[in-house]
């Protein structure tokens, strides 16, 4: 198995301020480093698939590495922004810093500063740094539309059944449940699931034989176990 450390980032120029900014999405999990906030996790943090970034990057981790990675990002949640720092357990530090140390820990290497606002750009189209362009998604094991193919964080509450208004959450649930199953949903007599961002009585038939098969409740609710378990269909 695999996962996804994605990063996003824009230029000082791009958000007309100061610095600019980078984050990044580890296994569907948001971290960031945010000027008086400090170091953020899950839906308080934005990731790299926020509307903010400019441009994105990712590289493909084994088990093991995605772990050291959250297990160093995780220690550090809470710590306060530190201009020009790289954070730990006992100090805080910036963005930079922040996703540096993250990829830092992947690699197995000590924590230290791989780049800077300035410099970001240029060091992620490096080959040493190791990341490919755009947001990934490892490889489908069916024709997976665009929006299903970046991971992508939990969105902090369930999805459940609401026919009132579209949303791309639901649309990229509908997605990856399409992948998981070729196309071919046997709670809908053998067909594809529209990827509408609705998510009415087909989206619950989908989602309940989805959790029956990954050994879930089949409530029809698209919880935080449930959405784990989509965030391994590539």
């Amino acid at each position: 198995m695999t996962k996804l450390l994605q990063v996003g980032m824009s230029t000082a120029d791009e958000l007309d301020h100061r610095f600019g900014h980078i984050a990044c999405t580890l296994g569907g999990v948001n971290y960031e480093s945010r000027g008086g906030k400090g170091c953020l996790r899950g839906s308080a943090a934005r990731g790299a698939t926020h509307r903010l970034f400019r441009h994105t990057f990712h590289l493909v981790l084994s088990d093991a590495a995605a772990a050291e990675a959250k297990r160093y990002a995780d220690a550090c949640v809470g710590q306060r922004y530190v201009l020009g720092g790289v954070p730990s357990r006992n100090r805080g530090g910036d963005c930079s810093g922040y996703v540096s140390g993250i990829i830092c820990a992947a690699r197995g290497k000590p924590i230290k500063r791989l780049f800077s606002t300035a410099t970001w750009l240029r060091r992620f189209d490096d080959g040493d740094i190791g990341f490919r362009k755009g947001l990934g998604g490892g490889v489908a094991v069916a024709p997976i539309s665009a929006i299903g193919r970046p991971d992508r964080p939990f969105p902090g509450r369930d999805l459940v059944k609401d026919e009132s208004r579209r949303s791309d959450n639901v649309r990229w649930v509908q997605a990856r449940l399409n992948c998981a199953v070729r196309n071919k949903h046997p709670e809908l007599g053998g067909r594809r699931l529209d990827e509408d961002g609705l998510f009415g009585n087909d989206t619950l038939k989908a989602v309940k034989g989805f959790q029956r098969r990954h050994s879930l409740d089949d409530d029809g609710r698209v919880g935080r176990l449930t959405w784990r378990k989509l965030l391994a269909v590539h």
